[in-house]
């Protein structure tokens, strides 16, 4: 027959250990400033640059025309 300390002894060693877990978090402003100016210039130029050449299809077409 268990008594209740035998118990309590092999419950202590099935039990895992306490640990604690430390965990940092580092924002760095500069690269997120760096990635959303870089982003604004690529959607900028992506805008720019279709409008371009759409711009440049309509006049090669209206030069062929005349």
């Amino acid at each position: 027959m268990w008594k209740c300390k035998d118990l309590m002894k092999m419950t202590d060693a099935v039990k895992p250990a306490k640990t604690g877990a430390n965990v940092e978090v580092q924002i760095n402003v500069t690269n997120i400033v760096k990635y959303v100016c870089l982003a604004g210039i690529a959607i900028v130029g992506i805008i720019f640059g279709s409008k371009s050449f759409v711009e440049c299809k309509k006049n090669e077409k209206t030069k062929e025309d005349n």
